[in-house]
């Protein structure tokens, strides 16, 4: 099972060490969670200290309002002068906050200083507003005092003045209300963070299960099985699941491939291996030179038939290793089908075979892969010379034609062979299938040529010659230029 051979005590000390280096989604996740916690338990706190002390302010002004009021409601005009009777209650009312000192100054503008405090010189932060109360913060006798500031007329048939009335209480018992729900509403927003990191923990437990899933659905599995992942994922989850099935896709593919390949490899070398046997046997018994030298003739057409065989099966190794693995990029596809042509005219003539190559383009851009069109073009005109090198009486021309249509480049192989029956026509691309054995070959080239096409998103049509042949058209789509970009 692979549980057992991906267990931590089972794994080599490279893969110990690259998990011990690698990164903790989890951790990730919960020092992530964590960091947002502090930040609006931060927040929270900040907004709770400021509201806690304007609470204590709201509470205590109120009682500085109403000392302040019978202050005032004990101020008259008599005979021109401001008569000030301060009531017992006022002061009574603000000895609820045992621990503060009280400061108190009446004042007029036309009479000046009348009690309390001749020192105290507070004026209001905003303008001045008759009959219109105000409370602030000043430093008086190196305390921090809450200051009522109120300003109004006294008026009588004979005269009229203003009063200036300051009452002033020091902080310290609103700092100690301040301090008290500061610090239960703290308390509070603490106990909510660790409960809500408890919960990111358990949750990033519950995240990552999906994960955990997955693993243990890939690690109880045998050896070889890569059929799709069935169990059910969240959303989340859903695109790794298919990404994963994907590859195993690919993958099952890919061996499929490497499956057929060693079989392709196996059918094509034991029949000339074999022949090669059974030529050397005989040239090995006969004692005639006529015949031994015929023998080794024999053995050396056999050798470069093999050695053709082998160069066929690397080629079509290495374009399946490219499909897989290559991406398609832009490329001119003039040069792999004249590179396909240089190669093969010399070799299709020693065959009585004229090959050409009709083309008035001067470039033909693609996305492709230069290597597999490179063999696809080979494979077609070899196949080409192949079948029209049997034709002793006919012509015995191929042509390489390219043209450019609206969408697409056309290519065209042109012979003058036997041709191709209708019924044959859709089997000739099929892996080992061949419709004449009486001429040498793998059944394997056409094959491979579709493959490529099939990469390429390209068609390929099979088309009769006149008077006489084959003709294998290709149709590839341009490639777009849009403002000097693909």
């Amino acid at each position: 099972m692979w549980q057992k051979s991906l267990s931590p005590q089972n794994l080599s000390d490279d893969e110990k060490l690259a998990l011990k280096k690698a990164p903790s989604l989890r951790f990730r996740f919960i020092v992530s969670g964590v960091i947002v916690i502090c930040v609006i338990a931060g927040i929270a706190i900040n907004l709770i200290f400021d509201y806690s002390r304007q609470l204590a302010d709201l509470s205590y002004d109120r009682l500085l309002r109403s000392a302040l009021l019978q202050m005032d409601e004990n101020i008259a005009l008599i005979d021109n002068q401001v008569s000030v009777d301060i009531p017992w209650s006022a002061f009574a009312t603000l000895a609820q906050a045992d621990e503060d000192r009280v400061f108190y100054k009446v004042e007029s503008r036309e009479q000046g200083f009348i009690t309390g405090y001749d020192n105290l010189d507070s004026q209001p932060p905003k303008r001045p507003v008759l009959d219109q109360m105000q409370f602030y913060n000043q430093s008086y006798s190196n305390e921090l005092v809450r200051f009522a500031w109120l300003e109004r007329h006294l008026t009588n048939p004979e005269s009229a003045q203003t009063v200036r009335i300051i009452l002033g209480q020091t902080r310290l018992s609103r700092e100690k209300m301040a301090s008290s729900i500061t610090q239960r509403a703290v308390e509070v927003v603490v106990l909510i963070a660790l409960v809500a990191i408890a919960l990111i923990m358990i949750g990033s437990h519950l995240v990552l299960r999906p994960l955990h899933r997955i693993e243990w659905a890939l690690e109880e599995r045998v050896k070889g099985d890569l059929t799709p992942i069935t169990i059910n994922t969240p959303k989340e989850t859903h695109h790794l699941k298919v990404a994963i099935n994907h590859f195993m896709a690919r993958l099952q593919k890919n061996l499929e491939q490497l499956e057929n390949y060693t079989a392709d490899a196996a059918h094509q070398l034991r029949t000339p291996l074999a022949s090669l046997k059974a030529l050397a046997e005989n040239a090995r018994d006969n004692t005639s030179p006529e015949k031994h030298h015929q023998a080794l003739e024999n053995i050396v057409r056999q050798c470069d038939y093999l050695s053709q065989t082998v160069t066929l099966l690397l080629n079509q190794a290495v374009v399946s290793h490219r499909l897989q693995t290559h991406r398609l990029e832009p490329m001119d596809l003039l040069l792999p089908i004249t590179a396909s042509c240089r190669e093969h005219a010399v070799p299709a003539l020693h065959q009585g075979v004229r090959l050409s190559y009709e083309c008035s383009l001067q470039e033909a851009w693609v996305l492709g892969d230069g290597f597999s069109i490179q063999q696809m073009m080979q494979n077609l005109i070899e196949n080409a010379v192949r079948y029209s090198s049997h034709q002793k009486q006919q012509q015995t021309d191929v042509i390489v034609r390219v043209q450019a249509l609206e969408k697409i480049y056309r290519i065209q192989v042109i012979d003058y062979g036997d041709g191709i029956a209708e019924e044959e026509k859709e089997r000739v691309f099929e892996r080992f299938y061949r419709a004449r054995y009486d001429i040498a070959g793998s059944g394997v080239g056409l094959s491979m040529v579709k493959d490529i096409l099939d990469h390429h998103h390209a068609q390929i049509d099979i088309l009769d010659t006149q008077p006489k042949g084959t003709t294998f058209q290709v149709d590839i789509d341009k490639l777009r230029f849009f403002g000097g970009r693909i």
